[in-house]
């Protein structure tokens, strides 16, 4: 009997994976960062100190966050155009696999695109619009959004912007932290978690009935009733969402998303209400989950089976949610 639940709830998608402590010697870990929540569920007796786990995310939130204006990630939005900028290595990495989806998805995924983010409303200092920006504003801004104006260093160790590039990293910040708690647990010999932030995710090992972790995919429908649609069973991926369901403003009954479009400048605007993706790391499945959303599901399935990777759609139509799923992803589905 399933006696105890954690709810691993995602920005677009709900997770849930549930665990019988008293028969699986499983405990659970949570808290606050990055402005939501984090959960931490381990299976086995080894245990992890609380404070290294808290520790490792304020570290990030002083690294990678567009909120706290004293961060690494602020410093270099505020640092000269044709200079190079020394780096740490955990910004370094999320950059290089920002990089990586830009340019794998042809600019979709883009992080130089905060400028725009803030004009939208969707920034740090959230706005309620009456009206959508103006046009010369958004050509304006888009003189500065490209991933190409941005050149990460041989070395690992410093970042040139060619111009003066602004960069949001929150479409991938939360599953990089949550792959860097997953090594952390990895280097205190547990092998068997599910680690949770946001809702960006990494499976490893098994749950506590000794099989693969069972996720729980979400109906995307405007509701506050969060209903599964699809079980997968994973293990050892990082598990990541995109959608825009649950931000997202109307102005004169037209519906904006937060999900912006950096190649136009707009959001997004069409029939994808959400998208899940598995990768060998959660970073790099939240970023994939961006730049899929921001493609669309045709354009998307195509880049998922072009390159393997697992990816699942939920499309609004006229008869309601249709589902689609590139080929790779057929693995996971739950019978």
């Amino acid at each position: 009997m399933l006696k105890n639940c954690l709810k691993v709830l995602l920005i677009s998608l709900g997770f849930s994976a549930c665990s019988d402590t008293q028969n699986s010697r499983a405990y659970q870990l949570s808290g606050s960062t990055m402005g939501t929540s984090y959960n931490i569920t381990v299976v086995g007796e080894n245990r992890v100190d609380p404070d290294i786990i808290t520790a490792s995310l304020e570290f990030l939130e002083n690294t990678l966050s567009t909120y706290r204006e004293d961060s690494e990630l602020m410093q270099l939005n505020k640092a000269p155009a044709n200079t190079w900028i020394n780096i740490s290595q955990d910004l370094y990495k999320v950059l290089k696999i920002s990089e990586e989806v830009s340019l794998l998805s042809d600019g979709a995924f883009d992080t130089s695109i905060a400028p725009l983010i803030d004009l939208w409303g969707f920034g740090p200092d959230k706005t309620n619009f009456s009206s959508p920006p103006d046009v010369k504003d958004i050509q304006t801004l888009m003189g500065n959004v490209g991933y190409q104006y941005l050149m990460l260093a041989a070395d690992e160790s410093a970042v040139l912007k060619t111009r003066m590039v602004k960069l949001d990293l929150s479409a991938v910040a939360k599953g990089y932290a949550v792959d860097v708690i997953a090594d952390l647990l990895a280097t205190n010999n547990i092998n068997n978690y599910l680690v949770e932030i946001g809702g960006e995710i990494y499976a490893s090992g098994h749950n506590a009935q000794g099989e693969a972790w069972h996720i729980a995919i979400e109906s995307p429908e405007y509701s506050a009733e969060r209903i599964p649609v699809r079980i997968i069973s994973a293990s050892d991926l990082g598990i990541a969402s995109s959608g825009d369901y649950r931000n997202f403003y109307e102005v004169d009954d037209v519906h904006y998303s937060h999900t912006l479009d950096p190649r136009k400048g707009y959001p997004v605007n069409h029939k994808l209400a959400s998208v899940t993706v598995l990768a060998d790391s959660a970073a790099r499945a939240d970023a994939l989950a961006t730049a899929f959303n921001v493609l669309g599901t045709e354009q998307a399935i195509i880049l998922a089976d072009k390159n393997n990777i697992p990816a699942y759609f939920l499309e609004n139509t006229d008869d309601g949610l249709t589902e689609h799923y590139s080929s790779a992803f057929t693995a996971y589905i739950k019978q």
